[in-house]
């Protein structure tokens, strides 16, 4: 594959899984991280200024994607302590009500 169409063929992967994360599809975000990420450890050293700039901005996107999947992981966490402490409460509800 040419060194540009490997970058767009990158390029394309990094943008499917901003939106997929966009979308809170993780699973998804996942799977094209997987895929892509074979083709990027392929790419040689030298690169153009035109790649490098295209890298860069990958890299940008990452960034933000990796600090968006910690603030959702941290939110589900949450959620999900929520949850188990309602799922407790209606415990000892029953357990009282009973009586």
């Amino acid at each position: 594959m040419q060194a540009p169409a490997h970058i767009e063929r990158i390029w394309q992967f990094t943008r499917d899984i901003e939106q997929a994360a966009a979308v809170g599809e993780w699973e998804r975000a996942a799977q094209l991280a997987s895929e892509r990420s074979p083709l990027l450890m392929s790419l040689g050293a030298q690169q153009s200024a035109a790649a490098l700039a295209t890298l860069r901005e990958i890299q940008a996107i990452d960034i933000r994607v990796a600090e968006a999947a910690q603030a959702a992981q941290q939110a589900l966490g949450a959620e999900y302590r929520a949850a188990m402490q309602a799922t407790r409460n209606a415990s000892q509800y029953q357990h009282i009500a009973q009586f």
